[in-house]
């Protein structure tokens, strides 16, 4: 389905001219039937002679409510430009004209209305004024009618003309995430609420759940209606009416849009093509603030100029629109914007990036980038899109869940930007582009090694080379601080490069498979595996000659007296704490309960004689125990603190038991033997 708009000035007889070819008034509100003159937005629907049937908007030709013409012009498949005969061109027709123009409508028709009150030889001279006015315009070569609302005359060659027009105007498509941008709110007693506009980008359907941006309120589609018929499905193009259960009136508002879950997301920044007006009476300075007018919506905007400190009339140029309130917008689509006050169009322009991150002016690289995404190759715009996702920048390692529970600060290194891939769905939100040409450029890039695929998700080749070489440093600036730790904490690591969560496992076999990283693991209690870190492949955990010197007279005392060994403060009084840490993450030496460490053998042994103890009399207490391996309450305590944490022993009371785990544990002792 298509959407014809009506445009031009004041009392140049749109409405009757769309009431004469529809059969329908499209003047609805009480204060426009009183007054005789457009308001707000009015809407019809007629069929064309091809048998097509297209909606119809009529927008107002007041200078006074261009506000809500505006609201009406934005998804316009063919323009209507209404021009009396008597009055020719006037200032609305021009304003009119600049904005379809600026919206790039490239498909219409004028309508010299009322010209059964000229003579000939004037409606010629209306008509050369009309074509050398349209000719620098979107709209140049536009079919002229002549033709009269009030006798009929001219109509049905206005028919065939909107017919044409149609046959030039671009396809609609399909880009799986439909959105439509919401002109009217309004109740029906026993239905409830619903809410009208052109859809765009994709397909509706009765009962499907909906998401309302900018505020994200959830509502199901319980009705859908297309020129007062109940339908199905709604389709890209057509006008409709959507019928919400689950939401209120007042939570909605013309300019809100409407779209499935997560298909699409608010910005408050945009990167576009800026384009001042050529009649404009003054240049776009940088850092104007301006009224952004973009679909139904509306905002104000910051304009930060990227590559000038103006823009006169006539001129173009990148600039970055900051925008006063969350927004949705979606690549390629056209926008105007005015001044506040004086209240007047100064320009318009095409959005290249929806949700942009801050950039420097005057910045090669920013312009060349945007250049490239203005250009819209698929694998050139899909690459960028790769290249160019707005990230937050990772948590330095003291702000990270891993680090606030080392037992040291983490060691400097060259700080990364937060790294993820994205899945194809992203890309097609990301590119406005449909899903198929995504999927071949994806292909494409692949082939050319300029894009990579990591299970459902793809990484520009540049991206990954960055994280490869954030890895490298972050591990070397680690092991450079901690040279006795067998490596970094794998979450540290993933927490410091920013790796998305759902990425890390993925992410760490590729760049072990590259041979950029390994995993380090030491042996624990029982020869157990306990891993955890990642390493350089080149890096070994060793100590100095002194040190190892220290170690052997400290592991000394442990093994003369194996169950009431030094403390972990004399430990690390004799050794340090770093030292100390290293021979815990070695699994020379284990923790067992709160300051009290003990070497895997005599936890071993500690469980060996516990659960032969157990085995022959069931039940053993602290003091049981305590005697079983010559040692204290205290030590003891820890033990089976540990065991109990293991489920080599169970607490029942004062006594312990054998616990679910304590077979293993016995099969695993005996294998020792």
């Amino acid at each position: 389905m298509s959407l014809i708009g009506v445009a031009g000035h004041v009392d140049h007889g749109k409405s009757t001219l769309v009431t004469a070819l529809t059969g329908i008034d499209p003047d609805r509100l009480a204060e426009e039937k009183a007054r005789g003159m457009t308001i707000d937005l009015g809407f019809a629907w007629l069929t064309l002679p091809s048998g097509r049937e297209v909606s119809v908007v009529d927008v107002p030709g007041h200078e006074a409510f261009i506000k809500n013409m505006l609201a009406g012009v934005g998804s316009l498949d063919v323009a209507l430009l209404v021009i009396a005969a008597d009055e020719g061109v006037m200032p609305q027709t021009a304003e009119h004209l600049a904005i379809l123009d600026l919206l790039r409508v490239r498909s219409g028709v004028v309508a010299l209305n009322k010209a059964d009150l000229v003579e000939p030889d004037w409606l010629e001279l209306v008509r050369e004024e009309v074509a050398d006015v349209l000719a620098p315009t979107s709209l140049a070569g536009a079919p002229i009618i002549a033709c009269s609302a009030v006798t009929g005359a001219g109509l049905p060659e206005l028919l065939a003309a909107l017919d044409a027009a149609l046959d030039q105007a671009p396809a609609r498509r399909d880009l799986g995430r439909p959105r439509l941008p919401v002109d009217r709110v309004f109740t029906i007693t026993g239905f409830g609420v619903v809410v009208t506009g052109a859809l765009a980008d994709g397909t509706l359907a009765l009962g499907q759940e909906v998401e309302l941006l900018p505020s994200g309120r959830r509502a199901r589609i319980r009705g859908l209606q297309a020129h007062k018929r109940k339908i199905e499905l709604g389709e890209p193009g057509a006008r409709l009416a959507v019928n919400l259960a689950g939401v209120e009136k007042s939570e909605l508002a013309r300019g809100d849009t409407l779209s499935l879950p997560g298909r699409l997301r608010t910005t408050r920044t945009l990167d576009v093509r800026l384009e001042a007006l050529h009649a404009a009476l003054r240049p776009i300075a940088h850092n104007a603030l301006l009224d952004l007018y973009l679909g139904a919506s509306e905002a104000q905007a910051r304009v930060i100029l990227l590559d000038a400190p103006e823009l006169g009339p006539g001129e173009a140029g990148w600039a970055q629109l900051r925008l006063a309130r969350p927004f949705v917008a979606a690549r390629g689509d056209r926008f105007i914007v005015r001044t506040p006050s004086p209240s007047e169009t100064v320009g318009g322009g095409v959005v290249v990036e929806p949700v942009a991150r801050r950039h420097r002016r005057h910045d090669p690289a920013t312009l060349a980038r945007l250049e490239l995404l203005a250009r819209g190759d698929p694998a050139e715009v899909t690459l960028a899109a790769l290249r160019g996702a707005p990230r937050k920048d990772a948590k330095d390692a003291k702000d990270s869940p891993a680090t606030r529970s080392s037992s040291a600060p983490t060691p400097k290194a060259p700080r990364a930007t937060a790294f993820a891939g994205q899945s194809e769905a992203d890309l097609v939100r990301a590119t406005g582009l449909p899903a198929e040409d995504v999927a071949e450029a994806l292909a494409d890039l692949l082939a050319r090694e300029q894009a990579r695929r990591l299970g459902a998700l793809w990484y520009a080749e540049s991206e990954w080379l960055r994280l490869r070489e954030a890895s490298d440093a972050t591990l070397a600036a680690y092991h450079a601080r901690y040279p006795l730790r067998p490596g970094m904490p794998r979450e540290e690591w993933r927490a410091r490069l920013g790796v998305a969560p759902r990425e890390a496992a993925e992410v760490t076999l590729a760049l072990a498979a590259e041979g950029a990283l390994a995993e380090a693991s030491v042996a624990g209690a029982g020869g157990a595996e306990r891993g955890g870190w990642l390493r350089l492949p080149t890096y070994r955990a060793e100590p100095t000659p002194a040190q190892r010197e220290a170690i052997a007279a400290l592991l000394a005392r442990f093994r003369a007296a194996p169950f009431a060994p030094p403390t972990r403060a004399e430990v690390e009084d004799a050794l340090g704490p770093e030292l100390t840490q290293a021979l815990l993450d070695r699994g020379d030496l284990v923790r067992v309960g709160e300051g009290i460490l003990l070497e895997p053998a005599a936890l071993d042994e500690a469980a060996r004689r516990v659960l032969g103890h157990l085995r022959a009399h069931e039940t053993i207490t602290v003091a049981e125990a305590r005697d079983l391996l010559d040692t204290t309450r205290k030590y003891m305590l820890a033990i089976f603190e540990y065991l109990d944490d293991q489920r080599v022993t169970e607490r029942r009371g004062d006594d312990r038991t054998l616990g679910h785990g304590a077979a293993a544990a016995q099969a695993r002792l005996d294998l020792q033997r």
